[in-house]
């Protein structure tokens, strides 16, 4: 018996093969089409079934779910997705269970299972990307709150008159410290946009180009803001950092882990997450072991 684990993405799509002890067996990559979505994904999982018996199909989107209905909401990179019955499309196609929740959430599920918080109970993991997602899980149950969107980090306001958000508020967290607000950020330098750094460059030059430098310690100080305040709000026993801009962590960790301890007048165990780009996969196939899974 298998298990299937699907990451929807704006740009790819990835479905992965999964035995019953969570062993990743294989994957199949596709780019994400503008339309006709659910039906690429069915015949994806229809190659990569191929006759197999398969306990449930857990799906991980970008975007607001709805994890009681099994539909994205919401979804700026996924527009042709969203209202779609997800969850009862591919339940009529496949006859087993499904589930979808959001992506990040799947990545935090996924972290406390095969990744850096497996060592503990009740955390946080935030996905730094083209926007700042979050999961929470408290005692090793994810949690989704009354209306499906805890978890939703990203849209804490941190500046009451700030940036403009597409949620329709104003100084939005991932306004100011998601992988598009630096890149805000370096076009408002002449000498960045100048040389046309990308924000990768940026933060490979982060120790020595002092324009550079300026921008990623702003960054890095917005990102702290709303660190702390979650460290404030529900004092986890760790707060795991993911998604794809952690991947050039190397040059800026330590600035940021410095930045958070003489922020909090508390204790912050920030950690990076280990599972880099097929967290939220491996948390998708989670999903099908309920007792992983609380809906409030």
């Amino acid at each position: 018996m298998f298990r299937i684990g699907i990451d929807i993405g704006g740009t790819k799509i990835k479905c992965g093969l999964f035995s019953q002890r969570n062993q990743l067996l294989y994957i199949e990559e596709i780019q994400t089409p503008k339309h006709a979505i659910v039906e690429q994904i069915i015949s994806t999982l229809k190659t990569l079934i191929a006759g197999k018996q398969i306990l449930g199909i857990g799906v991980a989107s970008a975007g607001i779910v709805d994890f009681k209905q099994g539909m994205i909401t919401s979804a700026t990179n996924l527009p042709s997705l969203e209202k779609v019955p997800l969850k009862d499309l591919l339940e009529m196609t496949f006859h087993v269970p499904v589930i979808v929740d959001n992506d990040a959430n799947c990545a935090a599920l996924a972290e406390g299972v095969a990744g850096r918080a497996r060592s503990v109970s009740n955390y946080i993991c935030i996905t730094l990307g083209t926007g700042i997602g979050g999961g929470i899980i408290h005692n090793k149950r994810l949690v989704h709150g009354k209306n499906g969107f805890s978890g939703e980090v990203g849209h804490m306001s941190i500046f009451p008159d700030g940036i403009p958000c597409n949620c329709g508020k104003k100084g939005c967290w991932e306004k100011y410290a998601s992988g598009k607000a630096l890149e805000r950020m370096i076009q408002s330098d002449p000498h960045l946009v100048s040389k046309k750094f990308t924000p990768k460059q940026v933060f490979e030059r982060y120790v020595e180009d002092g324009a550079s430098r300026k921008i990623i310690d702003q960054f890095i100080e917005y990102l702290s803001i709303g660190i702390v305040n979650l460290q404030y709000l529900i004092d986890p026993e760790m707060i795991v950092v993911g998604g794809g801009v952690i991947n050039s962590s190397e040059q800026w960790w330590d600035a940021l882990l410095k930045k958070v301890a003489n922020t909090s007048s508390i204790p912050v165990n920030l950690q990076q997450a280990e599972l880099k780009n097929d967290a939220s996969m491996i948390g998708a196939n989670l999903l099908i072991n309920n007792d992983l899974v609380v809906s409030n």
